[in-house]
Formats: structure tokens, sequence, C-alpha cells
């Protein structure tokens, strides 16, 4: 820890303990990368590069025509005009394995890009994290104390309850500069190499334990990879909570996640299983319950009734009311697989030294 007055700096070690998305928004259609079916691979394409590669080649005319009138993979139009493996290396921005992703003899989907920085490196947004913590502190805080819960008030309102306590703002006390978040501050991660990257797919688990495949293609950092992340806790903002609060915290909040919703998805017996043990759920995968504070201050049948209506507002042709017959709400655990072992998205073990 570095001291500097009132702020206080710690090094968060982030390990992935199963496969972590978090989109930028941005997505490689099957015309944007090349996948190599005989190694088991795809190439992600540097497109100015390849570009710069055709018009030398005199091959900007067919690759024009390729993209509006063909319904073909890259690989294939590579293939017609005799790109060399030598040429290909050249404007091949990293290489991924396809492992559990992609099936050969399906048509291929668009691949999800992983949030990148400025250099095109992959890295963890402080505010993702953040986001995560915001929900475990807010857990504590219900946990500890629930005279400010009201069970009429929606989630956005109970959260100002429990966290607009600076009263910056004395007009309206809802505003968000009255967060008591203002006061913790999470750098984003140092760069991941590429070589951390892989492909998932999304698959959607049941309660009865029945994986269903979804269409969705994602980067992902692989599992057991380490990052490096800097909290600060400016205590002039929120002297009541120190970094024993936050620790304690994360350890509680993931046995937490585990009982409350995770055990009720019987995992295939290929699983990686977690414990939970100093986890949070980051970024895709991580759904409603890990973004979102209902059941703590409420019984389970309570909880699983408010959330299964919320659900069916929010999505009212998936007759989420037949959650509550189930005892869960969402009724489904996002999972993925990578070689070979299925996982849970987004598990990540905090470390704060």
């Amino acid at each position: 820890m570095k001291e500097y007055g009132h702020l206080k700096n710690y090094e968060i070690i982030l390990t992935t303990k199963s496969p972590v998305f978090i989109g930028s928004g941005m997505e490689y259609s099957k015309k944007e990368y090349y996948y190599d079916r005989a190694h088991g691979k795809v190439h992600i394409i540097n497109i100015p590069a390849m570009l710069s590669m055709l018009y030398e080649k005199k091959l900007i005319d067919a690759y024009e025509n390729y993209i509006l009138n063909s319904d073909y993979d890259l690989c294939q139009f590579f293939d017609m005009v005799k790109i060399t493996e030598s040429e290909l290396n050249k404007i091949t921005e990293y290489t991924a394995n396809v492992g559990d992703a992609l099936v050969q003899d399906k048509p291929l989907a668009g691949i999800k890009q992983f949030i990148r920085d400025k250099s095109g490196k992959p890295y963890i947004p402080g505010s993702s994290l953040k986001g995560c913590l915001r929900t475990a502190i807010l857990w504590k805080m219900i946990t500890e104390n629930k005279k400010n819960f009201h069970i009429n008030q929606d989630a956005k309102m109970i959260e100002k309850n429990y966290l607009n306590k600076l009263q910056l703002d004395t007009k309206k006390w809802t505003n968000a500069v009255n967060d008591i978040m203002r006061g913790i501050m999470i750098s984003d991660s140092e760069a991941i190499s590429s070589e951390r990257i892989i492909l998932t797919k999304k698959i959607d688990l049941s309660v009865h334990g029945k994986p269903k495949d979804i269409p969705i293609i994602r980067e992902a950092i692989a599992p057991n990879t380490c990052v490096r992340l800097i909290l600060t806790i400016d205590s002039s903002v929120i002297p009541c909570i120190d970094i024993d609060f936050i620790r304690t915290a994360i350890k509680e909040y993931g046995s937490y996640y585990y009982k409350t919703f995770q055990k009720f998805f019987p995992m295939p017996a290929d699983s990686v299983q977690e414990n939970f043990k100093n986890c949070l759920v980051l970024g895709g995968g991580s759904g409603y319950f890990g973004k979102n504070i209902v059941y703590p201050p409420l019984s389970r049948q309570e909880a699983v009734r408010r959330v299964a209506a919320i659900m069916a507002n929010n999505a009212d042709n998936h007759h989420h009311e037949r959650d509550i017959a189930l005892g869960i709400s969402p009724r489904k655990l996002k999972i993925t697989k990578y070689q070979g072992k299925s996982y849970h998205y987004g598990v990540c073990r905090i470390e704060i030294r």
C-alpha cells in the first residue's frame, strides 16, 4: 500500500478462474477473419494491411466483388485468389485457437471483440471491476443494516438509499454526486497479451443441468490469466469504508453468490468447479443476478417472485413467470467451454495487496 494524505493506493491481483468476456461493442464478421479449419485456428486480420496487400496484387476489384456479391468466408476468398501462408501471416493481427467455439460443419458466426486500448491490446477496464465491487459493497451494507431497504422500491432506489450519503447536493439527494463510490477508484489493467485471448461460445445452462448452445462467439481471456490494477481509496470521501471492509465484502459476496445462485445449476460432468472464495463474476455472463441486489433482504420466495416479475417485464415472451415454480430467477446460467471443460463465465479471484 502507498499512502498520500487521504489517498491510499493498493494493488489488485485479478486472476481469471474461467474465461472472461468484456465486449468492445465491435464484432468481426466471417469476412474479417480467416478460419484455418485444418489447424483449428482463427487469424484476426489487420484490415488496412490486407487492403494494402490486395492493392499491390491488383486484387481490389476481386475483393470488392467478394464483399458485395458473395456469402462465403474469407478463407474461401483467399484460396480463390491464391494468398500464400506467408502473405497471410503478414496481415494477421493475432491468432487464436478455435477450441470448442467453432464447429467445422456449421456456418461461421461473427466474433464479438474483447475491449481493447488505443494500441489494440486487450485490457480489463477499471470501471468493469468497480461495478462488480459496487455490487459486493452494497450487498454487505444491506446484510449488515436492512433498515434502509424498502420492499416496494426498485433496485436503483434501494442502491441510492445505501450509497448516496455524501450530501454534496443537498437539494437532490438522489443525484449521483452524492454516491460514496466516488471515493473508490480503480485503474484500467495493464495490457493483456493477445496470446491469452481465446474464442468461446455462449452456452445457457438450465436449472435441470441441460446446456444449450447459443450462436454467439466471443473473444475472452483464458483461465488462469493474472492481471494487475490499482485501487485508490479516498478516505476524505468515504471514511466509513476501509480496505478491510472491501476485502470482507469480496470474500463474503463470493460465498453468497455461490450458495444463493450458482449451486442451483448442476454443472456438466466435465466442468471445472470453483469454490468462489474471494471471487467476483465479471463481464458478459454475470447476468442479472450478478449486477442487481434483490435477494439479500428478502425471503427466497419473495426474491424469486420479484426478480421473475422484473425479467418477465423486460422479456415478456420468455415466460419468466415460470421461474417461481423453479425456485430460482433468472433460470439460466451463462457458461462456456474451453479445452474440453465447462466453465461458469467470468469468475475472477481478487487479491488486494
